[in-house]
């Protein structure tokens, strides 16, 4: 044993490991590709050792562990203080907090378990790293580790070259530190692209009507119609959408163009089809069709800032608010509830003209940590489950319960902001829509979603639009066209064109064909990833 404890392995294991323990203790989810990337690198650190025969050698090998050591030891502070791990946001907030407010933060958080921790993990890796003892690679078994070694070097440069990022693949904070540098300046060039192509673009966009106007568009997460009882679901998911139908347009037939959200948004929110995401990122998007048309502009998020398109675009809005930096970046317990203020507050403007975007964190995976336990656990048995088989697992069960009161939350907070709407002078609306949806073991043994074995669940979302009764006397003509073919089939593509229909703004890049609330939109032939939807995935 002791012998073990003086071996490199050991310490590698130690390192990368205790902070690992730490986050599934205290964290409410931890990233999918966590484990998998900390045992290639015990492998990959623990192979090469071998051949660390020179002292220079092994001074890189320890400091190697050493920089795993700071990562996990802010991994711990992270997930010990705020039930979460390291995001883009967490890592935002740390590097533009000045040093009084660095200093009063630690203050305000430090305690005595996350320090006993932290010391604990300090302390023991000193002494791992001061004891460890170099070996050649002399057995078979040895060699054989060192081969795995370099096959783990070669599997992360390969998941390097093709993710484009260290995200995912280097383990926790280390991961999240090493691609924040790049993320920021390349982030920072597309919003000043987006924004000078606003200023110097030749386009047009108009309102039909100087009536005071407030539209609220939401982007729901990761939200699966088939799980909503306002689309035939079992179970009473959506009751407060389910009262609204009435007052509400329900397209019955929309499905995304991706079932990711990055691709999703891009061709949702921009004019381009989804045959042209390449050209989404130079595209111009409904904020700016806003804006030109005299529309003051809201962009209130509860995801991660540093993501695209949404950060670009955000970045057009005369007013935007992410959030994470309430939060510090953490994703836990951060509820789309949070928001409310915010959008309440936006609704309040003074402004004639209003549209707020908001973008909801909804039923994304981890589930459990979308929606506050204390009021919307409320499916906790199998009654009602439609699944892909009749023999769920307890897991598999306790996993779609999750879902289900995610989407029991997201409905509860539709209701909230619609309320709200309804004090809105004049014409309002609200427009809801999922990037996507997700598969919960609905058709095959998975949860999540994305381009891989896609199912049609990832693919099935709720479109729905609420209007008041002074949008349906003002626009009565376009409210009867668009209901009259609620039942049509879209596809997200086309959500540029259906919005500037539904809101009556006039722009040089409308397209009616594309519009479902017009006599001239032509239902087209869905084709995603390649595959007609219809034929194969429907």
């Amino acid at each position: 044993m002791s012998k073990f404890l003086t071996s490199h392995w050991w310490a590698t294991f130690f390192v990368l490991f205790f902070p690992l323990a730490v986050m599934y203790g205290y964290a409410d989810f931890i990233r999918e590709s966590e484990l998998n990337a900390r045992v290639g690198w015990l492998l990959m650190i623990g192979g090469f050792a071998y051949l660390f025969r020179h002292s220079i050698l092994q001074k890189f090998f320890l400091a190697i562990l050493i920089a795993f050591v700071i990562s996990g030891a802010l991994d711990i502070l992270y997930a010990v203080t705020f039930g979460g791990v390291f995001m883009s946001a967490s890592l935002e907030a740390l590097v533009y907090t000045d040093s009084k407010e660095g200093f009063e933060f630690a203050l305000a958080y430090i305690g005595l378990e996350n320090t006993l921790l932290l010391s604990v993990y300090l302390v023991l890796s000193y002494v791992a790293l001061r004891q460890v003892v170099f070996q050649s690679a002399a057995s078979r078994t040895q060699k054989t580790l060192v081969v795995l070694g370099v096959l783990m070097l070669v599997f992360a440069l390969q998941q390097f070259d093709q993710r484009g990022r260290f995200f995912e693949v280097v383990p926790g904070f280390a991961g999240v530190a090493m691609d924040f540098p790049k993320n920021r300046q390349s982030l920072e060039e597309v919003i000043a692209e987006r924004k000078k192509r606003y200023e110097t673009a030749d386009f047009s966009a108009t309102k039909a009507i100087e009536d005071p106007q407030t539209y609220v568009i939401v982007i729901g997460e990761s939200l699966n119609r088939n799980h909503m009882s306002l689309y035939g679901y079992d179970r009473e998911t959506t009751p407060n959408l389910d009262k609204l139908a009435t007052e509400s347009i329900v397209f019955k037939d929309a499905v995304t163009a991706y079932a990711q959200t990055r691709p999703s948004l891009s061709v949702s929110l921009t004019s381009v089809s989804h045959a042209q995401l390449n050209e989404a990122q130079t595209a111009l998007s409904l904020m700016e069709i806003f804006k030109k048309a005299g529309f003051k502009t809201w962009w209130i998020s509860n995801q991660q800032p540093l993501r695209y398109p949404t950060s670009a675009i955000a970045a057009i809005a005369d007013q935007s608010h992410f959030i994470s930096h309430d939060f510090h970046g953490v994703e836990a317990y951060r509820y789309d509830g949070y928001m409310t203020p915010y959008i309440e507050k936006a609704m309040e403007d003074t402004a004639k003209h209003k549209v707020i975007f908001v973008h909801m964190m909804g039923s994304h995976l981890h589930y459990r940590s979308k929606y506050p336990a204390d009021q919307f656990e409320v499916f906790t048995d199998d009654k009602g489950i439609q699944a892909y088989t009749d023999k769920l697992s307890k897991s598999q069960i306790s996993d779609i319960n999750a879902y289900d009161n995610s989407v029991l939350y997201s409905d509860s907070l539709l209701r909230g902001w619609i309320n709200k709407l309804r004090q809105s002078q004049g014409i309002s609306g609200l427009l809801f829509f999922a990037d996507h949806g997700e598969e919960v073991f609905d058709s095959k043994n998975f949860k999540g979603h994305g381009p891989d074995g896609v199912t049609r669940h990832m693919l099935e979302i709720p479109l729905i639009f609420w209007r008041n009764q002074s949008y349906q006397d003002t626009f009565s003509n376009v409210d009867k066209t668009v209901y009259e073919q609620r039942n049509q089939s879209v596809m997200l593509d086309d959500l540029f064109h259906l919005t500037l229909c539904l809101t009556q703004v006039g722009s040089s890049l409308y397209d009616a064909n594309r519009a479902l609330c017009t006599p001239n939109y032509q239902p087209k032939q869905r084709i995603i990833y390649g595959k007609p939807y219809e034929d194969y995935l429907k």
